[in-house]
């Protein structure tokens, strides 16, 4: 069997024609075949914020992050690292990080409240994991706070005759892994 008329040109044009796509049709052109995958270069930083402006982008609510050098659904970043300064076309756009590069990189230090889809989160103090089973606002999740934990982020459940439920909750101490499918079953570890 005879191989399509495309890859039948030579390198050079296929450089070529690569030269001319924006990112989002490099990534389609990249997952066709693994020659392609092989010959277009890696984006760059600048490349990946420049195509965050672009209708593609916007649509599928992407945003760059500065330590891994992706595209991240929005969901990945923390609420301040989309506004403001670090919006879109912010100043400070450039310097944006995701949740998994500040808290690996050390860029959030332990005891840190991140709001993350308007619920706060606490990368805890003692234990280092990032949940959103906040425990005594000074630092700690529910798992390493002393006395009956206390979940902030639900205001249904936070009556005494609960404590089961809140306790069977705070057992696991992360419920991202449902969002965000992260590895070592949820736990986000500094290191």
């Amino acid at each position: 069997m005879s191989s399509p008329p495309l890859l039948r040109l030579p390198v050079e044009l296929h450089l070529e024609i690569i030269s001319l796509l924006d990112l989002s049709n490099k990534a389609n052109l990249a997952f066709t075949t693994r020659y392609f995958r092989s010959i277009i270069p890696t984006p760059t930083h600048a490349e990946f914020l420049a195509a965050e402006g672009t209708p593609w982008a916007k649509t599928k609510q992407l945003y760059t992050c500065k330590g891994c050098i992706r595209f991240h659904h929005w969901k990945a970043f923390a609420d301040d690292m989309r506004k403001g300064k670090w919006c879109r076309s912010g100043i400070l756009a450039h310097t944006r990080f995701c949740l998994k590069c500040g808290v690996s990189d050390a860029l959030y230090v332990p005891g840190t409240l991140l709001t993350i889809c308007n619920r706060v989160h606490v990368l805890c103090i003692l234990c280092e994991v990032l949940t959103d089973q906040v425990g005594d606002r000074r630092g700690r999740c529910a798992g390493c706070s002393p006395g009956p934990s206390r979940n902030y982020n639900c205001d249904y459940f936070n009556n005494d005759d609960d404590d089961g439920w809140r306790q069977e909750r705070a057992s696991d101490r992360n419920h991202l892994r449902e969002m965000y499918d992260w590895p070592e079953e949820g736990r986000l570890s500094r290191y």
